[in-house]
């Protein structure tokens, strides 16, 4: 039986709100070891989270496709992204964890660094020794922060990691030459976003959202290729998706007002689509026994 799929602030804990301010870092050593190194598929809201993986090898699953990596590897998962991973028992590395508060803060709308945060990446860096340790080096001076409790340390914090994203930034473009998007691609996106998240998308035909945006349906759809990896139609069904969840996780509403509230036609078709994209039904997936079966295998993590 399939584990549900959770909304977690950090990992493993029930509520999936974060302070605004939230900035973690951890090892992937000391959080996943007592945990058999396996972490369920699950997604962050208003969190974006950064794995700097040095050593060790592993798969990273991700809207339900595995990718393997071994060696240096960079990852970045931004919010409302749904993933998991294996790892093996001798990873190494570190995982950032920062609320989408600071990011927008400390990013300040720029076009170029918010087109590459928010694009899920799995980044092999093997052959880039030298500007993954300068980024190792930003880790450390992070590290060394939280440890000290010296003045102005959210000021500090937030400088070293615009700092940071800067040489991520640099490292994506330099592993990715052939990838390039426009100002103006991503500007339709974040339209296009703004829409689904304004109005419930359920019955809206694509045509709607393209005549308000004023591109075509093929465009949009090779602007929802590029930027979030998945198809126009894949890029609302996991909005309803991840919305059915939070309603699911933290109100008290029926299955059925669940389904009204996001404007399906019946009960049962929203049954079936939320089976199909999560595996089980909308029963299964609130029902108490999948809950303690998510304590029970101990999958909680802290971080």
């Amino acid at each position: 039986m399939k584990t549900a799929i959770k909304n977690f602030g950090l990992y493993g804990r029930e509520e999936s709100t974060i302070s605004a301010d939230f900035i973690n870092l951890v090892s992937i050593d000391s959080s996943c070891r007592k945990h058999n190194w396996v972490i369920k598929p699950h997604f962050h809201s208003n969190l974006y989270q950064f794995f700097f993986i040095e050593s060790g090898s592993g798969s990273f699953i991700f809207n339900e496709k595995a990718k393997n990596f071994s060696g240096i590897n960079m990852i970045i998962i931004p919010e409302n992204n749904l993933h998991g991973f294996q790892f093996s028992e001798d990873t190494k590395g570190y995982t950032l964890s920062v609320s989408s508060h600071i990011i927008d803060k400390i990013i300040n709308n720029d076009k170029e660094l918010i087109f590459q945060i928010n694009r899920v990446r799995l980044i092999n860096l093997n052959n880039n020794f030298e500007e993954f340790n300068d980024i190792m080096d930003s880790i450390r001076r992070m590290l060394k922060e939280f440890s000290s409790e010296s003045e102005k340390e959210t000021l500090f914090l937030e400088t070293l990691l615009l700092l940071l994203i800067i040489k991520m930034y640099r490292m994506t473009i330099e592993s990715e030459k052939e990838f390039v998007a426009s100002s103006r691609e991503l500007a339709y996106y974040k339209e296009f976003m703004k829409m689904v998240k304004s109005t419930v998308p359920t019955n809206r035909n694509i045509n709607d959202f393209t005549s308000s945006i004023g591109i075509s349906k093929t465009h949009l759809n090779r602007v929802c290729q590029a930027i979030a990896g998945v198809s126009t139609k894949e890029v609302i069904s996991k909005y309803l998706i991840n919305e059915s969840m939070v309603l699911m996780a933290h109100t008290d509403m029926t299955i059925s007002e669940i389904a009204y509230q996001l404007d399906f036609k019946d009960v049962s078709y929203f049954c079936r689509f939320f089976k199909k994209q999560v595996g089980h039904s909308p029963a299964q997936y609130r029902g108490e026994n999948l809950t303690n079966d998510i304590l029970e295998n101990g999958v909680a993590l802290n971080y």
